[in-house]
């Protein structure tokens, strides 16, 4: 039997009227008018921001998945679904992170465990997610039974491999849509690091907490969680102590991107300019990663980018984008990420070729991460219906395999 997929505006029409409104309240509560509404729910224009998406579900009372129908789960071939099926092993790991051990295996030394958890992480800053998927669920299995063979402070070092692995888990469930399996895996990281003697590792899991309050547009919240994890740096990260100052500035550059959600340009672009004094001070010790955070020059100048984009300044970013090269180094779901901004920028500026060929190449760095992503959907989305005699065959193909055709 075949099953017509609902498109995004009958699911806002469906939520609206649950929700008891009319299109011209429900308008009014996002700042739109009735008419923009009528638009959406006809599918005549696209969601393209994160902000809209999450400030129109707040209003309807329900999560933004079900707006964007995520996790999308509509590859035509078994290899493109492949990533889906560690999520099930996945959850139950989640699910019990504080029960007793289920590992029927020997446990590796702390030294071998740290390996595997540096294996997933790199398996996640290459953007190889099926892999990063395939193998996270073991790994966590293996280190709850660690954290009860070990003792004293090498159990506390299993707590934050722990931790680290929880978090690997997390990208991964986090990108491929699964949101409320992200909430449980960001809660379990925080569990695990307040177990591991690392202050830093609990901020770390802070920084995480704050993409749950961006899903409810709970902005002032989500700066609320970063300031408060913030001032519990101050001291170390004004005597200069590299590890305080990378998550310190990773956390001003979380802070900019939910000021620009906010809508609140001056306090985007004042966080930015707080990073960008944290990297200075940083120096050549932005090489080290502390905590993965990818809190490096290039990074900080990447969010150049995107609080100019979700400020929806087209030539703002514009600017700021083209001329940016990144470092051969920098992690492919960072790259990634970057360039589906970039391709956002060139389509609010107009450019609709140098969108395209952006998009293609956040593609191709992170194909996984990107055709798993919202925006990136609702960016070729616009793509495809900006053309005026028939598809291009480049925008049919990459429709094609974003699977939006």
């Amino acid at each position: 039997m075949h099953f017509v997929q609902e498109s995004e505006g009958a699911r806002v029409r469906r939520f609206r009227r649950r929700a008891g409104l009319t299109q011209a309240e429900l308008g009014a509560r996002v700042g739109r008018t009735q008419g923009w509404v009528s638009l959406l729910e006809n599918d005549e224009i696209v969601l393209d921001s994160v902000r809209l998406i999450n400030t129109i579900a707040r209003e309807l009372r329900v999560h933004p998945n079900e707006l964007t129908g995520r996790p999308y789960r509509h590859g035509r071939t078994p290899a493109e679904d492949r990533g889906h099926a560690s999520i099930g092993e996945i959850r139950r790991q989640v699910q019990r992170y504080d029960l007793g051990s289920d590992w029927d295996g020997p446990v590796r030394n702390v030294e071998e465990l740290t390996d595997a958890v540096a294996e997933l992480t790199a398996l996640r800053q290459r953007a190889s997610y099926v892999a990063l998927g395939e193998k996270a669920a073991a790994v966590l299995a293996e280190l709850q039974a660690a954290t009860d063979t070990y003792t004293g402070r090498d159990r506390e070092r299993c707590f934050g491999l722990l931790a680290v692995a929880f978090r690997e888990a997390d990208a991964f469930v986090y990108g491929l849509g699964y949101e409320d399996l992200s909430v449980l895996a960001t809660s379990c990281v925080r569990w695990a690091a307040a177990r591991s003697g690392d202050r830093y590792l609990v901020t770390v899991g802070d920084y995480l907490r704050v993409r749950e309050l961006w899903s409810t547009a709970s902005w002032d919240d989500a700066l609320s969680v970063i300031d408060n994890a913030i001032s519990s740096l101050q001291e170390p990260y004004d005597a200069g102590d590299p590890p305080a100052l990378a998550v310190w500035g990773g956390l001003q550059l979380r802070a900019s991107i939910t000021a620009a959600r906010k809508i609140d340009a001056d306090d985007a672009y004042t966080r930015l300019q707080l990073a960008h004094e944290a990297v200075d001070r940083l120096g050549d010790d932005d090489r080290n990663d502390y905590y993965k955070l990818v809190f490096t020059r290039a990074n900080v100048a990447i969010h150049d980018v995107a609080v100019a984009v979700e400020l929806g300044d087209g030539v703002g970013a514009v600017k700021r984008g083209a001329t940016l090269r990144l470092p051969a180094d920098m992690p492919a779901s960072r790259s990634g990420h970057h360039y589906l901004d970039l391709s956002r920028a060139w389509l609010l500026y107009g450019n609709r070729d140098r969108a395209l060929a952006a998009m293609e190449k956040a593609e191709r760095i992170a194909p996984v991460l990107v055709r798993n992503h919202p925006i990136a959907q609702k960016t070729v989305r616009a793509l495809l219906d900006a053309e005026v005699r028939g598809y291009r065959e480049r925008v049919r193909r990459l429709g094609a395999r974003m699977n939006v055709l």
